[in-house]
């Protein structure tokens, strides 16, 4: 097994391994139109004689057998207050100028889908497992697990999922949670079928945000993307010897495609392979089909695994 380490940055940079989104200037985007809901700023700036009041217009936020006292308290708190006041630095305005594009991209290509209506921000008690939410009309964004991987209010929380809680990844969250609503659900066991549904939604991430370096949408850091690139053909190798691409184990899910601080090969190079490598090789076999292929962008996200990995005749690059 030959993996290897990963040089210089720069040697990436110059043979041109490293993936850039396209820029699209002349882009025909339909207008979209949706309202930002800053709920975290209504919630804290409100004193009590008004808490009833946003109760009455946002009554999907105050559970009914939830006594109003215990918002009150919640307002309060000295830590809820901390995670508010930090909130506030984020620069929403960022996410705002570009999701207009995002969100037109994505009405151009599924015509038929419901775009959200209002962008709620919320402050979730720092859940990161359920960062944005599509409710219906409404796209809720827990806006306190993007304050930066080094936050102070972070502490105790795994490196590997705080490198993650950065405002640049907001976008991505969100074309993420838009992807999977049009992406046909894994009926199959193998690992390959894995393969392939993740690395249809990472590339179709990738042309909902064109511009967006491959490493924030995957989420990898520049590092973790150099070394899945010097070792792409390994990681291939290894998992056609060890005949894992049909198997049906269920750990081989949390090993390759789940979050995870690095990838399980069970080798010294674990340290260095980050987690989620299966998701990544996915992204590799979508993208060699979809180069060889003049297939639409739907065609592509709802062609069976099988038949999208044997026509796509990957072959790793190195």
């Amino acid at each position: 097994m030959g993996f290897i380490k990963h040089r210089l940055f720069f040697l990436a940079i110059s043979f041109g391994f490293i993936q850039w989104g396209c820029n699209t200037p002349n882009e025909n985007l339909p207008l979209v139109t949706y309202e930002w809901v800053r709920f975290e700023q209504l919630f804290y700036d409100n004193s009590d004689d008004s808490l009833e009041e946003l109760q009455s217009t946002y009554p999907y936020f105050f559970p009914e057998d939830t006594p109003i006292q215990v918002w009150k308290q919640k307002q309060k708190d000295s830590l809820q207050r901390a995670l508010f006041k930090a909130t506030q630095t984020i620069p929403i305005e960022k996410t705002d100028q570009e999701l207009p594009r995002l969100l037109g991209r994505y009405k151009n290509i599924f015509p038929d889908a419901t775009l959200p209506e209002k962008m709620v921000t919320l402050i979730s008690d720092v859940d990161y497992n359920h960062k944005i939410i599509d409710v219906d009309s409404l796209l809720l964004i827990s806006i306190d697990v993007f304050l930066g991987k080094d936050h102070p209010l972070y502490e105790g929380i795994p490196l590997y999922i705080r490198e993650n809680m950065r405002p640049a990844q907001i976008l991505p969250e969100i074309a993420e949670v838009l992807s999977i609503k049009q992406l046909p659900a894994v009926k199959e066991r193998t690992f390959l079928a894995h393969l392939i549904y993740h690395g249809k939604k990472q590339w179709l991430k990738q042309q909902l945000l064109p511009k967006t370096h491959v490493s924030e949408i995957l989420g990898f850091t520049p590092q973790q993307l150099l070394w899945s690139i010097e070792n792409e053909k390994e990681i291939w190798n290894y998992f056609a010897s060890q005949e894992m691409l049909f198997s049906t184990q269920s750990d081989l899910l949390s090993r390759f495609i789940r979050p995870a601080p690095f990838s399980k090969f069970y080798l010294d190079v674990d340290q260095d392979a980050p987690g989620k490598i299966g998701q990544w090789l996915g992204l590799q076999v979508v993208s060699a089909y979809a180069d060889r292929n003049n297939k639409s962008i739907q065609e592509i996200i709802q062609m069976p695994y099988m038949e999208l990995y044997r026509e796509s005749k990957y072959k790793p690059r190195r």
